[in-house]
């Protein structure tokens, strides 16, 4: 079978209209988040690149940047917390980015978001710096995502304190890091939160480039296929009026129907990955607002 690899760029907008073929073959890495913010429209984008462009790290907050032992060698996570603190709880941040942009692209909205989750829950965030596609397809962003897990594991963190998290391409990652965990009898996180979740990239003939030669319907590349049975709680939220709604519905109906507790929110009226647009968008700040309270329940607080 001939396989065109083609952009998320390009996927998404095919998701979005049939009139995918005239959209020419090389739109660049770069274009994917603009793309994906433009379907709600371009001043999304441009307020996304404010907010990043006038954030500061808060004073009572540290980030490192630190090197852990990847399965390709040495792997760069940074790690967010409340100075003069030790959380005994810990969020797995996995960022987005159609699995072509890596940490350094995206940098000051995941830092952003790791302090965000930082305060809502008292926890320290690790944010991994993934290997990505075209230059590292599948498994390669799972393999980092899975020894960024087992690094909080060896750092003394308990599974039942630890939060996976992921927006789009991450929020995708999220589940089939912890298909993966499943699999190999691993010790399950306490929760998984996705937001606008990529996880169906079976297109045919069109092959997003994290797939490789991989088969597109593997569950580690599209959670949609899935088995959701003995998952933890997920809160799973999307844009109502977003191209991807449906990967984020099919599965939280699957894991509902595998008897795992899903909390699947619908944002009406909302685009791609919304809730980055916090603190300016009300809904934005909505959406963090169920993210705080479903952490407190997941910990307890």
């Amino acid at each position: 079978m001939n396989r065109t690899i083609v952009t998320t760029a390009m996927i998404i907008i095919l998701a979005a209209s049939s009139a995918f073929a005239a959209v020419g073959p090389n739109i660049g890495s770069g274009n994917i988040i603009r793309a994906l913010f433009e379907l709600g429209g371009s001043e999304h984008f441009a307020a996304l690149q404010h907010l990043n462009d006038a954030w500061v790290l808060p004073e009572d907050y540290s980030l490192e940047v630190k090197q852990i032992d990847g399965v390709a060698g040495s792997l760069t996570i940074e790690w967010v917390q409340a100075k003069n603190t030790q959380p005994d709880k810990a969020i797995l941040q996995l960022h987005g980015g159609a699995y072509t942009r890596s940490l350094k692209d995206n940098g000051a909205t995941y830092r952003r978001s790791a302090v965000q989750y930082a305060k809502l829950s008292g926890a320290a965030v690790l944010t991994v710096d993934y290997r990505v596609a075209p230059e590292h397809p599948h498994p390669a962003a799972l393999e980092d995502a899975v020894a960024a897990y087992n690094w909080l594991l060896s750092e003394g963190y308990q599974a039942d304190r630890i939060i996976i998290a992921g927006d789009s391409a991450g929020g995708g990652l999220a589940l089939a890091t912890a298909l993966y965990l499943a699999d190999h009898d691993m010790p399950m996180p306490a929760a998984i939160i996705t937001m606008s979740a990529w996880t169906n990239l079976n297109y045919g003939r069109l092959v997003p480039a994290y797939v490789g030669d991989n088969p597109a319907d593997h569950p580690y590349i599209s959670p949609i296929y899935g088995n959701y049975e003995g998952f933890p709680h997920m809160l799973m939220q999307v844009g109502g009026s977003e191209a991807l709604l449906n990967d984020t519905i099919v599965v939280a109906d699957n894991a509902k129907a595998a008897g795992v507790a899903v909390q699947q929110t619908s944002y009406a009226g909302m685009f791609h990955v919304f809730q980055m647009l916090f603190p300016q968008l009300p809904e934005a700040n909505a959406a963090w607002d169920e993210v705080a309270a479903f952490i407190a329940g997941v910990f307890g607080q």
